[in-house]
């Protein structure tokens, strides 16, 4: 086994040497950093378990009581006191999630400013007289008809004497 994997069994030889593998036992008598590693954690649990936490003096919870008084009693904080609280003592995740939204807020009213005010008009285009004629003549194709019926009339000469 590599020593990568021995710093993770480490704690359960230290703290239940019979249930680790003979393996893991073994790799540790026979490397050196492993072994160093293992004398290490047990110094540190040997001087925790020295360690007294300290009694609290005589006015302790006098102290303790006035002091609760007088942040009940004082007035809440404002705004910027707030912020400047939730800035110093939060875990920074909800100010990177707010971070991100604002980001991509700002992105999308750039992107779509940029997308809506740079768009050009296309140039409007004039029709020619010729092409006006024709439509004219799409648009009134029944009075020309009738126009062209009289002329053919009148060409005959039925209908040239009255």
């Amino acid at each position: 086994m590599t020593c990568r994997k021995m710093n993770e069994k480490l704690a359960d030889l230290l703290f239940d040497p019979a249930s680790v593998p003979a393996e893991v036992r073994e790799h540790v008598m026979d490397c050196a950093d492993c072994k160093s590693e293992l004398a290490s954690l047990q110094a540190t649990m040997t001087l925790l378990e020295d360690w007294h936490a300290p009694e609290p003096g005589a006015f302790f919870d006098a102290r303790l009581y006035a002091r609760l008084r007088s942040e009940a009693a004082a007035p809440p904080p404002g705004f910027f006191s707030r912020m400047h609280a939730w800035m110093l003592y939060s875990s920074r995740l909800q100010a990177r999630q707010w971070a991100a939204a604002a980001l991509a807020a700002v992105l999308a009213v750039g992107g779509a400013t940029f997308a809506f005010l740079n768009r050009e008009q296309p140039p409007t285009v004039e029709a020619s007289a010729i092409v006006r004629d024709l439509q004219s003549y799409d648009g009134n194709a029944q009075v020309f008809q009738q126009l062209n019926a009289l002329d053919a009339v009148d060409e005959s000469g039925s209908d040239a004497s009255n």
